[in-house]
């Protein structure tokens, strides 16, 4: 199982400005975890003093084990590191293994009954997305899906925020959310975006059996290009006024509306 990347030149995730044991750091240190572990491998950070040879051996080596990198000032990555010695390399890894965009889509040819995936739409709370991983994992979802830029990555936080759900249900890192779910219509997956502007509400939508439930980010929803690959988008009726569920709580919700359409 491997993810995919590129060169990744927009900018870094919002917790990538603080020490974590979810960092490596170091030129041999960074081989080391690529070669031996590339599944875990999210992304890596360079500092912008780094040249030559190994500047260049380190880049071949991102770009052939699919991990996206970006460029760094020095002071950055000394404050990334918290004071240890970096050489101008970090790499940020998940804890657990990752699954590759290909894995799923050929279990879900495989599987022709009834099934769940639940993408999330650049959710960026790591709270968040380890309730979606929980709450997927109790309502039997096939994965979770995650894109790996501006998004909450499966981290350590994520991790304990699912009570160890991330460890018992797989975790698949796509680069672009909208072209997976293009890939998985083609496979014969409806898609179900949760919109509290949507006109229609869940509960009264033609809730599919191979399903894909697709979550917003906390703060702007659906993304433009993610609402437009739905085939449907539901709202939840509320009765106060709050405006609008968190997304794990509204996740959560959609998943149990599959699970009631599509007893054992």
């Amino acid at each position: 199982m491997k993810n995919h990347g590129g060169h990744d030149t927009t900018g870094s995730g919002k917790d990538e400005n603080q020490a974590s044991v979810d960092w490596v750091f170091g030129r041999n240190a960074v081989r080391s975890v690529i070669g031996e572990a590339p599944d875990r491998c999210l992304k890596a950070v360079i500092g912008d003093h780094v040249s030559g040879r190994a500047l260049s051996e380190m880049e071949k080596m991102f770009r052939e084990a699919g991990v996206s990198w970006r460029k760094a000032p020095r002071d950055e990555l000394d404050k990334l590191s918290g004071g240890r010695s970096h050489q101008g390399f970090a790499l940020r890894i998940s804890p657990i293994s990752l699954y590759s965009d290909e894995w799923l889509l050929n279990k879900v040819r495989q599987d022709t009954g009834p099934l769940l995936v639940v993408l999330l739409d650049h959710v960026q709370d790591p709270a968040n997305v380890g309730a979606i991983v929980r709450s997927s994992e109790v309502f039997g979802a096939l994965a979770v899906v995650f894109p790996f830029r501006r998004a909450a990555l499966p981290a350590a936080s994520v991790m304990k925020s699912s009570a160890g759900a991330a460890a018992r249900i797989p975790l698949v890192g796509v680069t672009n959310i909208p072209r997976f779910m293009s890939a998985l219509k083609k496979e014969a997956v409806w898609l179900v975006g949760l919109d509290h502007n949507a006109t229609d509400e869940l509960e009264k939508l033609d809730i599919p059996e191979r399903m894909g439930l697709v979550t917003g980010s906390e703060d702007a929803g659906l993304s433009r290009l993610g609402s437009r690959e739905c085939d449907f988008l539901g709202r939840i009726p509320m009765r106060g006024r709050t405006g609008s569920l968190n997304a794990a709580a509204a996740a959560a919700i959609g998943m149990y509306e599959w699970v009631r359409r599509n007893p054992l």
